[in-house]
Protein backbone atom coordinates (compact mmCIF):
# COMPACT_ATOMS: atom_id res chain seq x y z
CA UNK A 1 0.00 0.00 0.00
CA UNK A 2 1.59 3.60 -1.00
CA UNK A 3 -0.70 6.37 -0.52
CA UNK A 4 -0.62 9.65 0.46
CA UNK A 5 -3.74 10.64 3.17
CA UNK A 6 -4.17 13.22 5.48
CA UNK A 7 -3.72 12.61 9.62
CA UNK A 8 -4.17 15.19 12.88
CA UNK A 9 -1.56 15.17 15.74
CA UNK A 10 -3.80 14.40 19.04
CA UNK A 11 -2.02 13.43 22.37
CA UNK A 12 1.30 11.94 20.89
CA UNK A 13 -0.64 10.03 18.19
CA UNK A 14 -1.05 10.47 14.43
CA UNK A 15 -4.84 9.85 13.67
CA UNK A 16 -5.91 9.19 10.01
CA UNK A 17 -8.42 11.19 9.10
CA UNK A 18 -10.13 8.28 6.93
CA UNK A 19 -10.37 4.67 7.86
CA UNK A 20 -7.09 2.73 6.73
CA UNK A 21 -7.79 -0.83 5.21
CA UNK A 22 -5.10 -2.18 7.24
CA UNK A 23 -5.05 -5.44 9.74
CA UNK A 24 -4.55 -4.10 13.35
CA UNK A 25 -1.06 -3.60 14.54
CA UNK A 26 0.38 -3.71 10.76
CA UNK A 27 3.89 -2.06 10.93
CA UNK A 28 4.41 1.16 8.23
CA UNK A 29 6.85 3.92 7.47
CA UNK A 30 5.23 7.38 6.92
CA UNK A 31 7.18 10.60 5.76
CA UNK A 32 5.97 13.52 7.69
CA UNK A 33 4.81 16.33 5.07
CA UNK A 34 3.66 20.03 5.91
CA UNK A 35 -0.21 19.96 4.39
CA UNK A 36 -0.20 22.48 1.63
CA UNK A 37 -2.21 25.89 2.34
CA UNK A 38 -5.88 25.87 1.76
CA UNK A 39 -5.80 27.36 -1.57
CA UNK A 40 -2.77 25.42 -2.72
CA UNK A 41 -4.24 21.63 -1.20
CA UNK A 42 -7.79 22.35 -3.44
CA UNK A 43 -5.92 23.44 -6.38
CA UNK A 44 -4.01 20.36 -6.02
CA UNK A 45 -7.21 17.96 -5.70
CA UNK A 46 -9.05 19.56 -8.81
CA UNK A 47 -6.02 18.97 -10.74
CA UNK A 48 -5.79 15.57 -9.82
CA UNK A 49 -9.75 15.22 -10.64
CA UNK A 50 -9.45 16.24 -13.38
CA UNK A 51 -5.85 14.12 -14.72
CA UNK A 52 -7.96 11.48 -13.65
CA UNK A 53 -10.99 12.13 -15.54
CA UNK A 54 -13.52 12.51 -12.90
CA UNK A 55 -14.44 15.98 -13.36
CA UNK A 56 -14.44 18.51 -16.28
CA UNK A 57 -12.82 21.81 -16.13
CA UNK A 58 -14.93 24.32 -15.26
CA UNK A 59 -15.10 27.70 -17.93
CA UNK A 60 -14.82 30.63 -16.88
CA UNK A 61 -18.59 31.92 -17.14
CA UNK A 62 -18.63 35.23 -19.60
CA UNK A 63 -18.98 38.36 -17.95
CA UNK A 64 -22.07 39.51 -17.01
CA UNK A 65 -23.50 42.95 -17.81
CA UNK A 66 -23.77 45.21 -14.27
CA UNK A 67 -26.58 47.01 -13.20
CA UNK A 68 -26.89 50.87 -13.04
CA UNK A 69 -27.71 52.85 -10.48
CA UNK A 70 -31.37 53.54 -12.10
CA UNK A 71 -32.42 50.04 -12.53
CA UNK A 72 -31.35 49.20 -9.00
CA UNK A 73 -33.48 52.00 -7.73
CA UNK A 74 -36.34 50.74 -9.54
CA UNK A 75 -35.95 47.04 -8.58
CA UNK A 76 -35.80 48.38 -5.24
CA UNK A 77 -38.58 50.58 -5.59
CA UNK A 78 -40.58 47.54 -7.11
CA UNK A 79 -40.19 45.11 -4.16
CA UNK A 80 -40.81 47.70 -1.77
CA UNK A 81 -44.60 48.23 -3.05
CA UNK A 82 -44.77 44.86 -1.65
CA UNK A 83 -47.03 41.98 -3.41
CA UNK A 84 -45.99 38.66 -4.29
CA UNK A 85 -42.50 37.94 -5.92
CA UNK A 86 -44.64 36.66 -9.06
CA UNK A 87 -46.97 39.70 -8.87
CA UNK A 88 -44.00 41.63 -9.51
CA UNK A 89 -42.41 39.33 -12.34
CA UNK A 90 -45.61 39.70 -13.84
CA UNK A 91 -45.76 43.71 -14.13
CA UNK A 92 -41.95 43.88 -14.90
CA UNK A 93 -43.09 41.48 -17.59
CA UNK A 94 -46.17 43.46 -18.78
CA UNK A 95 -43.98 46.68 -19.10
CA UNK A 96 -41.80 44.98 -21.65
Amino acid sequence: MSEMITVIYEDGVLRPLIPLPLPEHTRMQIQIVDQPAGDEERARVYRVLIDAGLINPVEPSPEKASISEEELDRIAHSLARGGTLSDSIAIERAGR
